[in-house]
């Protein structure tokens, strides 16, 4: 296949519902928030639905994951029952044996004293049903009867209808109005939006290993133009577009090539030419049907609008709407204040917050990060390419990734990489050169900005990139540091180890001292410091 070619280490499309793969969008946060709050206690009707493709399944499966561990989940994949195998395949997915020959009272009595148990234990049961609009209108109603069955504690069961938008309209019906009645959430998921659909594919195509950009602009918006924004079937079109780039051997996925994928998974060409004529057939089936009521219409309209003409005056005064702003002074003011809310560009402090807006946009991939952090060191590519981790080794510097708070970065005290997500869950890259307690400094692109510390606390993803200094095979520690420098890196971390030097005379004092230490020391994060600060090459993080 195209993994390597694009250095990918899995396949990025592939159509099986992966929980690492899921792209949690505002929608699909909002589901899965609405669904996991309701559906943790007993006694709640839950509905999600969304167009087919849309992400439901996988949605379950991070529900399920999200649920508490002493919860009983039982899932239904065939809507084609009835409501006496409802609650058999019920009683029988809790391990209780159910027969055919047994009534719906028989088995309702044994589902209560089953409920009744596992109150009790504090375990809950959470009953799933998938393609939920083909249940049948009698089901529907026994989903509703069991639901209300109570015990000391209230009601003992959860179910969860999962369907396309047809699902709605079923439960909607008259007969069904009590049960309506008792639902208490409804979850739906959208397709994606244009955005949506650039985020999910460089999400998918990170996850799997490549960090550099694969799909164009343009052939993102003909992919979202094609797919109408589904998941499924981006997944399709996006795998089919990956193996005909490599096939002829281009690092890039155009807008063509997503075309002719779109044509091979979605035959495009033939659907349009039936759309056409199916379109045609039926306006001129309509026009020769309603023509004499449209001409009926015609000459009425004519009629109306000439006697209004006449006998109605029509000479009106008119009035722009730039004169009646500038006729009252508090009109024009407010007028103003709207055309700055609404116009980014309008004021510099609109215009400031549009660029910042952009920048994080274009701060999707963490290897341009990596190169304008190597840069802030003073290095770069002779051929012009991007730095990498691995240009580093021949400088006797390495990359190093901590999973931290951002209060380590102090203490770290280097430019860091910080990975961050925004208000809808995307990930972007910044490259943070100083930082208070009140405002920070970020690199994104080609511009720095001003922060403040509480947009970064909320921004930060708990996860930085640094680049240290190291010692080359070979050299001594010894030989390299200074004991002044030595002393300073471990005064700097009094507060997280508990070893101090004793007075250092010579070299040989030096490498004991050292070693003791890194006998003493349990943490390779702290270690990495102490020998970079002995070091003391390279810039360091601005305190501001």
């Amino acid at each position: 296949m195209y993994e390597k070619f694009f250095c990918l280490d899995e396949l990025p499309f592939d159509g099986l519902p992966d929980n690492r793969f899921y792209f949690v969008g505002n929608c699909q946060h909002q589901a899965l928030e609405l669904l996991t709050s309701n559906l943790s206690r007993n006694g709640s009707i839950c509905i999600l639905s969304g167009p087919s493709g849309s992400g439901k399944t996988t949605l379950v499966r991070m529900l399920i994951r999200s649920l508490p561990k002493r919860m009983r989940i039982i899932a239904i994949d065939d809507p084609r029952l009835d409501p006496h195998m409802l609650l058999a395949t019920i009683l029988r997915a809790s391990g209780v044996v159910a027969t055919s020959f047994e009534s719906i009272a028989e088995l309702t009595l044994k589902l209560r004293k089953l409920l009744e148990r596992s109150v009790q234990s504090g375990i809950v049961t959470t009953v799933i049903c998938d393609e939920a609009q083909g249940l049948s209108d009698e089901v529907i109603e026994q989903i509703r009867l069991i639901s209300n069955i109570e015990g000391e504690l209230g009601k003992m069961i959860n179910f969860l209808l999962v369907g396309q938008e047809d699902l709605i309209e079923n439960i909607q019906k008259p007969m069904h109005k009590m049960f309506w009645g008792r639902v208490k959430a409804f979850a739906t998921i959208r397709a994606l939006k244009r955005d949506e659909v650039h985020s999910y594919v460089n999400f998918r195509m990170q996850m799997a290993g490549c960090h550099d950009p694969v799909f164009t602009t343009r052939a993102i918006n003909i992919l979202y133009k094609g797919t109408k924004g589904l998941p499924r079937i981006i997944n399709s079109v996006a795998d089919r577009a990956l193996c005909i780039a490599f096939n002829a051997q281009k690092k890039h996925v155009s807008g063509h090539t997503i075309k002719k994928a779109i044509e091979v998974v979605r035959h495009d060409r033939s659907l349009f030419v039936v759309g056409v004529k199916t379109f045609f057939k039926e306006v001129s089936l309509a026009l020769f049907a309603k023509l004499p009521l449209l001409v009926l219409g015609m000459i009425i309209s004519a009629l109306v609008f000439s006697a209004a003409y006449i006998y109605l005056p029509h000479k009106l005064d008119s009035q722009s709407l730039q004169t009646l702003v500038n006729a009252d002074e508090t009109v024009q003011d407010n007028y103003n204040k709207a055309l700055n809310a609404m116009l980014p560009g309008r004021t510099v402090k609109n215009r400031e917050v549009a660029l910042f807006n952009s920048s994080v946009k274009e701060s999707l991939f963490k290897s341009d990060a990596i190169d304008t952090l190597v840069k802030v060191w003073g290095y770069r590519r002779q051929d012009g390419a991007k730095s990498t981790c691995n240009d580093l080794d021949a400088l006797n510097l390495t990359c190093r990734t901590v999973q931290k708070d951002l209060n380590f970065v102090k203490t770290v005290d280097r430019p860091v990489v910080l990975s961050l997500r925004n208000d809808d869950l995307v990930p972007f890259y910044a490259v943070l050169v100083g930082i208070n307690k009140v405002e920070a400094s970020l690199i994104m692109g080609n511009r720095l900005w001003k922060v403040k510390r509480s947009y970064l606390n909320h921004v930060y993803d708990g996860e930085f990139t640094y680049i240290s200094s190291k010692l080359k095979k070979g050299e001594k520690f010894e030989d390299k540091v200074t004991a002044e420098n030595y002393v300073k890196a471990l005064n700097s971390l009094s507060e997280l180890t508990a070893y101090s030097a004793p007075e250092i005379k010579n070299k040989r004092d030096l490498k004991e001292s050292f070693d003791e230490y890194l006998k003493q020391s349990d943490d390779e994060d702290l270690d990495a410091i102490v020998l970079d600060k002995s070091l003391a090459k390279g810039p360091k993080l601005e305190k501001q």
